[in-house]
């Protein structure tokens, strides 16, 4: 992993050594295993990568932390505009699969770590989270770590994007029914068909906590299939949350083209926060 060898601007360094071992780090490092292979092309629909290009040209120049970078799908419409970029995740698999996509931005950086322990020497002027790295922390004191440590490597006047995980009514619905929701696609990996089944369903209405299931099925093979537990954002959690941390919310949009969030309508929840004056 060449360009993981410089980590800049990190004391200490985050890294599966010297991180705590939470209660559910290892079932995420196992999950992103298997899912590894099938990561980005599951993801081709998503429709987010332009947003993010948006966002970077924003803080054009300015310094970049990207939290659960995971194959660097979001990092390389980013790193253009970045005049430094360090891209952080857990899992050594999908890091693999992304020093590839950022060999022509030498000022990008892959780093090994835990959200739940940022600890860098200067602060960043742009924060993101795409796709909700922190669906995956389920423990609230976790949660409010996460946040804690997002506010103290943010610079004064800087921005914090996350991608929420959020359900919509019709979607909470579905997601709490008998046998949950369940979506059915086709996606194409190095020019073989591949049959996706998702399935997420409620485990805790009180907790917002979900079992989500992701079953890959390839001609002649065996279906791989991976499981984790994830805790959706209720509204009333994030803002109380994010005030707790030090974060004040300056904008809810509900899709990727920057609608203000109708918590009827969107499809989507996306953060944009500053850190408290302090």
């Amino acid at each position: 992993m060449q360009h993981a060898a410089r980590q800049p601007d990190l004391d200490p360094e985050p890294s599966t050594a010297t991180v705590p071992e939470s209660a559910g780090r290892g079932a995420i490092e196992a999950y992103y295993r298997e899912v590894a292979p099938f990561y980005d092309a599951d993801l081709t629909a998503r429709g987010d990568l332009e947003f993010w290009r948006r966002i970077a040209e924003q803080h054009k120049g300015q310094r970049v932390l990207e939290l659960g970078a995971g194959t660097g799908r979001v990092t390389a419409v980013m790193a253009p505009a970045a005049s430094m970029l360090v891209a952080l995740d857990l899992s050594p698999e999908l890091l693999d699969l992304a020093v590839p996509r950022l060999a022509p931005f030498p000022h990008a950086h892959f780093l090994r770590g835990d959200m739940l322990a940022l600890a860098f020497r200067e602060p960043f002027d742009l924060i993101v989270a795409a796709n909700d790295p922190l669906s995956h922390i389920t423990d609230p004191a976790e949660r409010d770590q996460v946040l804690a440590g997002v506010v103290r490597n943010l610079a004064p006047g800087g921005r914090f994007v996350l991608d929420a995980l959020w359900m919509s009514p019709a979607a909470a619905r579905a997601v709490e029914s008998r046998g949950g929701r369940v979506e059915r696609r086709t996606s194409t990996v190095n020019g073989q068909r591949v049959a996706v089944v998702e399935r997420w369903e409620r485990t805790s209405r009180q907790h917002h906590q979900c079992s989500a299931q992701y079953a890959y099925h390839r001609p002649g093979c065996r279906p791989v299939i991976a499981e984790f537990e994830a805790r959706d954002w209720s509204p009333i959690e994030l803002l109380a949350r994010f005030g707790r941390a030090g974060l004040t919310v300056a904008e809810l949009w509900g899709d990727y083209q920057g609608a203000p969030w109708n918590p009827e309508t969107s499809s989507q929840l996306i953060v944009s926060a500053t850190a408290t004056s302090r």
